[in-house]
């Protein structure tokens, strides 16, 4: 069974055919002002613009934190997961990394109360040496 050969009407098609015949499309208007030759010379005056608020500077910056790789032992590292699992709903920790934050800061505030008199350390921030050392 041959079927006939159909076509999508519109498609590739001049409209220029009358209105209410398939592919004519209705005719807008005059459009011979579109010509830059037939434009008024003079631009109309520009619309002023409504004053911007100042827009006001958060309190606080948002921190950014410091992504750092540490070498641990197994056991360790365990443990800190294990202890992270079954208390991280009770104290409240976030994630993760706040857990590790809050031990390292622990750690900190233990020695600077052991051998500074609870005070910061001072000194310059410079970079630690890269790697473990040669002897475990």
């Amino acid at each position: 069974m041959t079927e006939p050969r159909r076509s999508v009407s519109g498609l590739n098609r001049v409209s220029t055919g009358s209105p209410g015949t398939p592919g004519a499309r209705p005719v807008t208007g005059d459009l011979s002002a579109l010509r830059a030759k037939n434009r008024a010379s003079t631009p109309p005056p520009p619309v002023a613009a409504p004053p911007v608020a100042p827009v006001a500077e958060p309190a606080e910056k948002k921190q950014t934190n410091k992504p750092v790789t540490v070498y641990i032992s197994q056991e360790v590292y365990t443990r800190a997961r294990l202890t992270y699992k079954a208390t991280s709903s009770a104290e409240r920790d976030r994630n993760w990394s706040q857990f590790v934050e809050k031990a390292i800061a622990g750690e900190i505030e233990r020695r600077e109360l052991r051998h500074n008199a609870g005070d910061p350390f001072d000194g310059v921030d410079t970079p630690l040496s890269p790697g473990r050392p040669l002897a475990d």
